[in-house]
């Protein structure tokens, strides 16, 4: 049984697309992240500082103000550093990160395009605006610190970082039972007593380590990465400052954050990894595999983007499939959960178990009755 995991497990691993795709998505978040570090300025005193020099004293300055959000801490921090703007040549930090949270909360900073975003065009808001923006932040009074790399973090890990490796992993697992079919060994190995039964579960099991082997290792580097640059401080800070928890449940602070992510992160690779074996099993070749796949991996957005829009179904019919469509992989990986509250999110998790169960049992049987 353990030989059959392991030359699984040993198949998988040794496509080279997967090592090229994640070496170059690695390595394009790590340049990514260097040029980043590198690029980095802040204003302090009218001079320009850059680097992990300018990193640094970002974070002191944010951990004077380290709390609740209160209407005097915001105007404490206009008086003291005015408002934040992009030199609209250099595109240069003109200013400090917080000043950049008081003018992006306070005034019409992000309305404005990036040339004109200069002292004199900015303006605070007025009226209802005031009361939307600056009295629905001071209501909340999310705890306040340095949280400009865990903001960055949140688009490169919670978007770009599991969605490519969800597409590595279609193409990974892909082949698992469609190659059986193409090289005619389906046939050969379903003579045997394990080939048709646990032998079917150790390759699934093989698959779905590979999958979380490949997703946790990722993760760690990608995090350790951020924490090495931008250190710890922040992570006991409000999620509301890097756009989570408005709508829906969220933990109250970012490290419980990102803990949550990975979570459903977790659960969207393990369903996908179901269905891609399931689409494996039901199909004669991997290019197919492939693209059935992918094609459900997307369908979400599809139906969100598009069908949902258009209101040709009933109101109750389109949010029973909104629902089963936010429970599939795309949007558990991409995180959006955030949006609900904390019973529907349990409800996603239980129609991707659901989801999940049918597609390996689905898969299981496919390939048991396979007869050429």
């Amino acid at each position: 049984m353990w030989k059959i995991f392991q030359e699984e497990f040993y198949k998988i691993a040794s496509r080279k697309v997967i090592w090229i795709g994640l070496f170059l998505l690695l390595a394009f978040i790590t340049y990514r992240l260097w040029r980043e570090n590198n690029a980095y300025s802040m204003t302090i005193d009218g001079k320009q500082i850059y680097g992990q020099e300018a990193i640094q004293k970002d974070k002191e300055l944010a951990a004077h103000y380290a709390g609740p959000v209160t209407e005097d801490m915001l105007w404490e921090i206009y008086e003291k550093y005015g408002f934040f703007c992009y030199d609209p040549e250099t595109r240069e930090r003109m200013g400090n990160f917080c000043s950049q949270f008081m003018t992006e909360h306070m005034t019409n900073f992000n309305q404005i395009p990036l040339e004109e975003s200069t002292p004199e065009n900015i303006r605070f808001y007025e009226g209802w605006d005031w009361e939307r923006n600056v009295g629905g932040l001071v209501e909340k009074a999310p705890r306040f610190d340095y949280v400009y790399g865990w903001d960055d973090l949140r688009e490169t890990y919670g978007i770009m970082t599991v969605t490519v490796i969800a597409v590595l992993l279609i193409i990974g697992l892909a082949p698992v039972f469609a190659e059986e079919y193409s090289l005619k060994t389906a046939d050969i190995l379903l003579t045997t007593p394990r080939g048709k039964g646990s032998g079917i579960w150790m390759k699934a099991a093989a698959s779905l380590s590979f999958s979380l082997a490949v997703y946790c290792g990722s993760t760690l580097y990608v995090w350790g990465l951020y924490l090495k640059v931008f250190g710890t401080q922040g992570l006991n800070a409000s999620p509301l400052l890097i756009g989570g928890g408005y709508y829906g449940y969220c933990p109250s602070s970012i490290s419980g954050f990102f803990l949550f992510q990975f979570a459903l992160g977790l659960a969207g690779i393990v369903l996908l990894s179901c269905m891609v074996l399931a689409a494996s099993a039901l199909c004669k070749n991997t290019f197919l595999s492939v693209v059935v796949s992918l094609t459900v991996f997307l369908l979400p957005v599809i139906w969100l983007k598009i069908f949902a829009a258009m209101g040709v179904f009933s109101v109750t019919l389109r949010k029973a499939l909104t629902h089963f469509n936010v429970s599939l992989p795309f949007y558990l990986i991409t995180n959006w959960g955030f949006d609900f509250p904390l019973k529907d999110i349990w409800l996603h998790l239980f129609i991707a178990a659901a989801a999940g169960t049918a597609s390996i049992v689905a898969g299981y049987r496919k390939y048991r009755g396979y007869q050429g």
